[in-house]
C-alpha cells in the first residue's frame, strides 16, 4: 500500500483519537511502566506456547474487560468496495472480504487489521453462509483505573478476523460477523 493511501487513513484515525480523548472525560492516565508492559508482551510470546494453541478456549485466560474500556472504531481501508459481488470473482473467493482498520485506545497495540465479509451467503452455494474466521493474539488491555488515577493493564487474548469462510447454513447456530 502506498504512502498516499496510508496517510489519509492515519489522519482519520488520529482525528478520531483526538476527539475521543477530549470527549472521553477520563480521569485516568497511563502508568509510567507502560513501556515495560509492552516489552513484557513481546517477551511473553517467546516464553509461551505458539499463538495457535490459544485457539483452545481452556488455554486462554478469562480476563474480563469492563465495557467502558472497549472502544473500537473501524475505518474501511482504501475505500474498498464492501458490497457482495453478483458472481464469483476468479472462481476463488466464494466468501470475499474487505479490510478494516480497528482502532481501540484502550488496547496495545491500538490498531489492528480485521477482515469483514462482503456477503451473507456463499457465492454459488445458496445453502451456505459466509462467516469470519478468527485467530487470537496477545494484547495489553486496560481493565480498570486504580485509586491513584492510573490505568490498570492486563494481558488478554484478542480475537482477530483474518478472512471469511463458507459454512453450512444453520440459522440456529450460525455466528455472524
Amino acid at each position: 500500500m502506498s504512502m498516499k493511501k496510508i496517510c489519509p487513513i492515519l489522519l482519520q484515525l488520529l482525528t478520531l483519537f483526538c476527539c475521543q480523548v477530549k470527549s472521553g472525560g477520563a480521569h485516568c492516565r497511563n502508568p509510567s511502566s507502560v513501556r515495560k508492559l509492552e516489552r513484557g508482551l513481546s517477551l511473553y510470546k517467546l516464553k509461551d506456547l505458539p499463538e495457535s494453541f490459544y485457539l483452545m478456549d481452556k488455554l486462554r485466560s478469562k480476563v474480563t474487560v469492563p465495557p467502558q474500556y472497549k472502544d473500537s472504531v473501524y475505518v474501511n481501508l482504501d475505500n474498498e468496495n464492501t458490497t457482495c459481488p453478483a458472481t464469483l470473482e476468479n472462481k476463488l473467493h466464494v466468501c470475499p472480504g474487505y479490510k478494516v482498520m480497528e482502532y481501540d485506545r484502550f488496547r496495545i497495540p491500538s490498531m489492528m487489521l480485521q477482515i469483514h465479509c462482503k456477503c451473507n451467503g456463499c457465492l454459488g452455494s445458496p445453502d451456505k453462509a459466509c462467516v469470519r474466521m478468527f485467530y487470537y493474539t496477545r494484547v495489553l488491555r486496560v481493565t480498570g483505573c486504580n485509586k491513584k488515577g492510573v490505568y490498570v493493564y492486563d494481558y488478554f487474548w484478542e480475537k482477530v478476523s483474518n478472512g471469511c469462510v463458507c459454512i453450512k447454513n444453520d440459522r440456529q447456530t450460525m455466528p455472524r460477523g
